[in-house]
Order: C-alpha cells, then structure tokens, then sequence
C-alpha cells in the first residue's frame, strides 16, 4: 500500500513537471561542513497561534538538546505551500517536517477520518486520553506503515466553532443557508450539508480573502485560530458549537529521520513530547482569552442549545461506526 501512495505520487509530480526530471526524492540529508544539519518545518497559520508556539519551543528545546548540532527553522503562514503539499511533500522527502490537521490527513489515511465525527470527542480531558494514548499510538503506526512518514507527536488545535457574516447562529435552524469554509474533508462536509449549510472546502490561504469578497459567509475554527487570523474583520457572529476537536499531526520525512543519529532521534520525540504539552497549555490559555478578544472586535457571540447539533451528529456515528470501528471503539473506550 505505502509503495502504490508513493509511485501515485512521483507519477503525478513527474506528470506535472514539478521538479527536474523524476529525481524527486531529495538526496540524503547530511550535516554541513560543520557537523550542523538543518530542518525545515511547515506551518499553514500565523505565528501566534499556539502550535506556531509550540514549533518555536520545539525549536528552542531541540537546538539547545543536541547542543546546536540540528537547527530547526520554523516556516508560518503557509510560506512553504498548502497542508496537502506539505504531506505529500514529506512523504517524497522534499520537506523535513510539518504539522498537518487531522482532517487533511484523512484524505491519505482514510480512518483517521473517524476523529472528524461530529461530537465524538466529548471534552479536553477526554481529548488528552484519546491522542496521548492507544488511539494515538495506533495513528503513529499506521502513518508509518502506510506513508513512510513519522509521527513526532499529535497536538491540539481546539473544539471549533462557528462564524459568518450574515447572521446570528441562536438554533441549529440558523445553519440553514449560509456558505462555510470548511477543509476538504467528507465528514466536515457531509455534516454541514445535512444541517442545511453550503460547505466549501477551500485552503485557509484562500479563505479570507473570499469572506472578504463575500464568495462565501463564513468558517469553522477554534478559537485561537479565529483570533490569530483575523476572522473578526471579515465575520461578526460568532457560535460556540464546539462541533469537533481538532488535533495536528507533527510530522517528520523518513529521509530527516534518518539524518539523525540514534540519540538525536530520542531527542527529537522527548521535545516533540515536552512542546506538545506546552502547545496545549498555550491553546487551552489563548482559548480562554480569545473569546473576549473577539468580542472586542466586534463579534457577536451566541451560544446555541447543543442538544439538536449532538442529535444530528448521532446519525454520523451510526453511518460511521462499522467502517471506523476499530477507532470509534478505541475513542469510546478513553471516555
């Protein structure tokens, strides 16, 4: 399966013309002339959003654990392309590293997907036994055997939640209408489209710039990902659905892996380790200061009865649950 994804890939990239020839995977990564080696890492948001945080710690802890012998350059706002380009990328070996959402992983590992289902993560709490144990491990696993890419850690990117610019969101009836945002992800969509709403899945390079243009009225996020990118200039109503948790993916390519000694390997799990609990810190804590920040900017905020949304969402579970039993189950059982 990992060799049919990867020859899709060079065939497509070949077709494309995307790189010289078909010499598309990079040459082995080597240290510089002074022992130095040094890896990129991709990020799609602002730097101030709270794994941009996070990489910029991963980056401090990993230069000061290997004594500088690996320099991290931590790469925001999408400077180094898409979240799609960046796991495609990785898995060719043309980027180092990268964190990528949980839901666009889902269009290369099809079940982790099951984590997209509305309202099948209940709280952080239950979020922290979810990632940071079986379900977690199982997901490093698979990506492994299947793509070839490494898992460093999964951190968190928050319950997200709803804005527009044409209305306020008091009922699940109020979803009826608008166009929203949401990433390419089936289940994002199916979700949406069942509530009466028009998803679009667009980049989030894209996406502000058509809320601007009104080509579409709105996007689902958490809220320090809101804040951190300007939502409030382009959408004044705000919902708090908490409709999904959203975690990131912090990936290696198997060529930087094997770049680093074995003990530079250790280092590099132990800091994606130690930052990953400092992201979430920073998440939790912007969480809690980003919704008066928002209001301040103007959004209006309102916060809909759940209950018909947790209703709806059961159907998703149900239509679900044989395909991606093996992680539901896992997911139910960390309650």
């Amino acid at each position: 399966m990992k060799n049919r994804i990867l020859s899709m890939l060079l065939i497509v990239a070949c077709t494309a013309g995307t790189m010289t020839g078909c010499a598309l995977l990079e040459k082995e990564k080597q240290p510089d002339a002074n022992g130095v080696l040094t890896l990129k890492i991709a990020h799609d948001s602002a730097e101030t959003v709270p794994v941009a945080i996070g990489l910029a710690k991963f980056e401090e802890l990993v230069e000061e654990k290997t004594d500088g012998k690996v320099q991290v350059e931590v790469y925001n706002n999408g400077q180094l392309g898409s979240t799609s380009d960046y796991v495609v990328n990785t898995q060719l070996g043309t980027l180092d590293m990268a964190v990528v959402n949980q839901s666009v992983m889902s269009s290369y590992v099809d079940d982790v997907a099951a984590v997209d289902i509305p309202y099948l993560i209940e709280d952080y709490d239950h979020a922290d036994r979810v990632f940071e144990g079986e379900t977690g491990e199982y997901y490093a696993s698979e990506i492994q055997d299947l793509m070839g890419t490494h898992v460093l850690d999964i951190w968190e990117v928050g319950f997200r939640e709803l804005t527009n610019s044409d209305h306020p969101v008091n009922s699940i009836d109020d979803v009826k209408g608008p166009r929203i945002r949401t990433m390419d992800n089936k289940i994002h969509q199916a979700f949406w489209k069942s509530l009466g709403a028009d998803p679009v899945p667009m980049s989030w390079n894209e996406a502000y710039t058509a809320m601007q243009q009104k080509a579409i009225d709105g996007q689902e996020n958490p809220l320090s990902i809101i804040l951190g990118n300007n939502v409030a200039e382009v959408n004044k109503e705000l919902a708090l659905t908490d409709h999904v948790y959203s975690s990131i993916f912090f990936l290696i390519s198997d060529n930087a892996w094997n770049a680093l000694t074995d003990e530079q390997q250790q280092i590099f799990k132990e800091c994606a380790k130690e930052a990953g609990e400092y992201e979430r810190q920073e998440q939790r804590d912007q969480e809690e200061d980003a919704l008066a920040k928002l209001e301040e900017l103007g959004m209006k905020v309102t916060e809909p009865d759940k209950t018909a949304f947790i209703e709806a969402s059961k159907k998703f579970q149900d239509q679900y649950k044989e395909q991606y039993k093996t992680v539901i189950d896992m997911v139910n059982a960390a309650k």
